[in-house]
């Protein structure tokens, strides 16, 4: 019997297959996997490429359980549409979760902790210790993604147009956003944008850049990386909150997402805020792949607590 652990996130979907001793058959990579933003046909064909291409000529009868993680799965109307497909592909063992939660399997297992997670977008996904998920963020580009790298490359391209409408003339930093973007003039910069297919990756995609400058030390880049650390610094804020007084610290927290990747500014301004405001954290690190977390998860339904050796080996997957 097989088991299957997915994780489709905004830019790729990973996929393992299993055995219940955590031995790899098949991994594969597909296309994105927000299922928010794709279509119905276009959820059921990513679904429908995952299985078979990791069973080849096996018969899906062979998935004893399926973890299917996916961006955007946390909204009710998307969690039953891809019940509804996975269910007529003949899977009949399976759980739908989505990135964040197989995110947080990842690192935290069943423990109560906080995951601050900051990529083209952001979230905060909290276990409480009474066993319930509560999520702070995550709500998309147009409700919310602060700290994010969305939200550290719409505040340079807001301050590259709001510094030439004042001063007339360009700093380095403006000249060096108009380099990365291959643009001789701010007002390009909306046509750009709005001109795009795809807005939030297009104006995300300057975030490292931006990034980078501050680490040189320049004074806006620096600026708009400190406010991006100071959001997600609100994120742990409320998350602490719902562990109540009585519960005992530090609190176990992990950051993920190439924003707050371990040697990234965003990481050092957001451990040296949390300092500052006497949080009793202890940082945790990420020592599965998602979609391994996803076989994990899987393999937990058939043989509660795994033991640590198939965890070992699925320690080893790297997409």
């Amino acid at each position: 019997m097989f088991y299957l652990g997915v994780d489709g996130g905004g830019t790729k979907t990973t996929a393992i297959l299993s055995d219940l001793q955590g031995e790899i058959i098949r991994t594969a990579r597909l296309g994105p996997g927000n299922i928010a933003v794709l279509d119905r046909g276009s959820v059921a064909q990513l679904i429908r490429n995952i299985i078979f291409e990791l069973l080849e000529s096996e018969s899906v009868d062979q998935i004893a359980w399926a973890a299917f993680a996916f961006a955007g799965a946390g909204r009710p109307e998307e969690k039953k549409t891809a019940h509804e497909l996975i269910r007529a592909l003949g899977v009949r063992n399976f759980s739908v979760m989505t990135d964040a939660e197989v995110l947080y399997y990842a690192i935290f297992g069943e423990d109560p902790g906080i995951l601050i997670s900051a990529g083209t977008g952001s979230i905060c996904l909290v276990k409480t210790p009474d066993q319930k998920y509560q999520q702070i963020g995550g709500w998309g580009y147009l409700l919310g993604d602060e700290g994010s790298g969305f939200d550290i490359g719409r505040k340079a391209i807001k301050t590259a147009l709001e510094e030439v409408t004042v001063k007339h003339n360009f700093s380095n930093f403006t000249s060096k956003l108009l380099s990365f973007y291959g643009l001789e003039h701010p007002e390009n910069l909306i046509s750009i944008i709005y001109s795009s297919v795809n807005p939030p990756r297009l104006i995300a995609s300057c975030a490292k850049m931006v990034c980078q400058l501050a680490e040189m030390g320049e004074p806006l880049a620096l600026g708009i990386v400190d406010q991006a650390a100071a959001s997600l610094v609100n994120y742990t804020e409320q998350a602490v909150n719902y562990f109540g007084k009585s519960s005992k610290t530090p609190y176990k927290i992990a950051l993920a997402g190439g924003i707050l990747e371990e040697n990234s500014i965003v990481n050092h301004h957001f451990r040296r805020k949390i300092k500052e405001k006497r949080l009793d954290v202890i940082y945790k690190k990420q020592e599965l792949e998602p979609a391994a977390a996803g076989v994990l998860y899987a393999i937990n339904q058939s043989q509660p607590s795994a033991s640590s050796r198939i965890r070992d080996k699925l320690k080893t997957i790297r997409f």
